[in-house]
C-alpha cells in the first residue's frame, strides 16, 4: 500500500513516520504540484492520500479523483469537509476520514481574541499608528454583561460560549436543535437582535450555506460580528458585512489568506491570517490524529470515517 502525505516531512515526528511505514510505502509531496501532474496519478498501486487542503487550494474535484488509480481512502488533515467531493467518494468506494475536535481551544480562543480586538478598536489604533485620540471616535467598549449570540453550538461555539461566560458575558445560542445547557437557546432573529457581539460557528455545508442573509445583515446596528469560518461568502455577503462595516454601522472582523492589510478596509474591522487552528498543541493533536486515521484506513478498522 502507498502512502501519499502532501504536507512537510518534518511535522511529523519519527515515531509517526515509522509507525506509517509500518503499515505502507511512505511518500511525501512537500512541493505544491500542478494537479494534473500530481506525482500519484501515474501509480497504479493501492494507495490512501493523506492531503491537506493548501495543496489543493481547498477543492477536490470528482473529476481530479476520477484520475487517480486504486485509491483506496482519503485522509483529510482538517475538520472540514466542504473541499472534497464527498458524494464522489461514497459512489466509488473510496473511504474518508477528517480529524475532528483537534483545533477547539486554540480557534475558540482566536474567536474571543478577535472579540476583544474589535471591542478595544484595536484596527483603528493600528491605522492610527498608535496615536492617542480620547475623541469619542475611540471610546471602546467593555465586554462584561455583554451579550454573544453563537451561530451554532457544537465544539467550537461551546468552548467559546465558556470563555466569554467566564468574562460575565451573556451567552444565547441558535442551533438547529435545542442543547442540553444552562445557555439560552433563541431563534436566529431574535439572536441578532439582542446579541452585542455575534459570533457564526457552525459548519459549511448545503443547509447552512447563506445561512446569514442580506436582510439580517441590515438588520444588525452598532454590534460586533466576529468570523472564524472559512470562505465567508459562503455564509454570508461578505462585501456587504464591510460596507456597513465602513457605513460604522457594525464592527467586522475575520480571517483571510492574502490582501490582509488592514489599511484596505474603512471602518473597525480586524482582518488577519488564517491562523486560528494554528497553535503547537493544535498541530500536534492533528498529526497525531492523522497519522492514527491513515493506519486505521489500511488495518480495517476505520475511525473518524465521514
Amino acid at each position: 500500500m502507498k502512502i501519499y502525505v502532501t504536507y512537510t516531512k518534518d511535522s511529523f515526528t519519527k515515531e509517526q513516520i515509522k509507525s506509517l511505514e509500518n503499515v505502507g510505502e511512505v511518500i511525501f509531496l512537500e512541493d505544491f504540484f500542478e494537479l494534473d501532474k500530481a506525482p500519484y496519478l501515474d501509480d497504479l498501486e493501492e494507495k490512501i492520500l493523506l492531503v491537506d487542503p493548501d495543496w489543493y487550494n481547498w477543492d477536490i474535484s470528482a473529476e481530479h479523483l476520477s484520475k487517480i488509480k486504486n485509491l483506496k481512502g482519503i485522509c483529510l488533515s482538517t475538520t472540514a469537509f466542504d473541499w472534497i467531493d464527498l458524494n464522489y467518494c461514497r459512489d466509488n468506494g473510496i473511504i474518508v476520514t477528517n480529524i475532528p475536535k483537534y483545533s477547539t481551544d486554540s480557534v475558540a480562543e482566536y474567536a474571543v481574541f478577535l472579540m476583544m480586538s474589535l471591542a478595544k478598536k484595536f484596527p483603528i489604533q493600528i491605522k492610527n499608528n498608535y496615536q492617542v485620540d480620547y475623541s469619542l471616535s475611540m471610546l471602546t467598549t467593555e465586554i462584561r454583561n455583554k451579550t454573544v449570540g453563537i451561530i451554532g453550538l457544537g465544539h467550537i461555539g461551546n468552548r467559546i460560549a465558556e470563555i466569554c461566560n467566564g468574562f460575565g458575558m451573556k451567552v444565547i445560542y441558535w442551533n438547529r436543535r435545542k442543547k442540553d445547557t444552562a445557555y439560552e437557546y433563541v431563534d436566529l432573529d431574535t439572536l441578532i437582535s439582542k446579541a452585542d457581539f455575534i459570533v457564526p460557528a457552525f459548519v459549511t455545508n448545503d443547509e447552512t450555506k447563506k445561512l446569514i442573509t442580506d436582510e439580517i445583515i441590515n438588520r444588525m446596528n452598532n454590534q460586533f460580528f466576529v468570523n472564524i469560518i472559512n470562505n465567508p461568502n459562503e455564509i454570508y455577503n461578505h462585501n456587504l458585512m464591510l460596507q456597513k462595516a465602513e457605513e460604522g454601522i457594525i464592527s467586522y472582523a475575520f480571517e483571510k489568506y492574502d490582501d490582509n492589510n488592514m489599511n484596505d478596509f474603512n471602518g473597525n474591522v480586524m482582518v488577519t491570517a488564517p491562523y486560528a487552528f494554528y497553535t503547537k498543541e493544535a498541530i500536534d493533536r492533528l498529526i497525531s490524529i492523522w497519522c492514527n486515521n491513515a493506519i486505521s484506513v489500511i488495518d480495517g478498522k476505520t475511525q473518524n470515517i465521514l
